[in-house]
């Protein structure tokens, strides 16, 4: 399974997490806190392409999954749980907003039969490939006026036991 490529990102990216970090778009590390954007493994097995995306806190009504002219969508929010706290300091790591990912589904795969689940903060996308058909040797039948005469005037068996019996 292939993923969009992006040339200018790809070479900007975070030591930590392997994060695209582009201080030139308003990327970077403060950034970061606003947005977010799960990390994706594409597994390729015997039958199927499998896709796990890591969206914890996400539900199965969080998340957008469509398929379109070859290219797999996955699009979500994860939003801001606002709590207010008084007194002493507050941090926050974790990543909140809308996020948008494509992927470009490769030739063979079976589009109706894509499956989803998401279950302990992973969401598992299994895309099954097109079963093809197993080569098979076809037989090459002559239909021209030789083999027509060649059946013709084949000795039958018949008449060779009746030739055998004679003599």
């Amino acid at each position: 399974m292939l993923s969009l490529y992006r040339p200018f990102t790809s070479l900007l990216r975070d030591e930590f997490g392997d994060r695209d970090w582009n201080p030139f778009f308003g990327g970077g590390p403060l950034a970061r806190a606003a947005s977010f954007s799960p990390a994706v493994d594409v597994v390729e097995k015997d039958g199927a392409y499998l896709l796990k995306a890591e969206v914890p806190g996400l539900s199965p009504e969080d998340i957008d999954l469509q398929v379109e002219n070859n290219v797999l969508s996955l699009r979500g929010e994860r939003k801001y749980e606002n709590e207010e706290e008084r007194g002493g300091y507050r941090r926050v790591e974790r990543s909140y907003g809308s996020f948008s990912r494509s992927f470009v589904l490769p030739e063979g795969t079976n589009v109706e039969a894509i499956d989803a689940k998401v279950e302990h903060g992973i969401l598992t996308v299994t895309i099954p490939k097109v079963q093809t058909a197993a080569a098979r040797k076809v037989e090459v039948k002559g239909g021209g006026l030789v083999d027509k005469a060649k059946k013709l005037f084949a000795k039958s068996p018949e008449s060779k036991s009746e030739e055998s019996a004679t003599a």
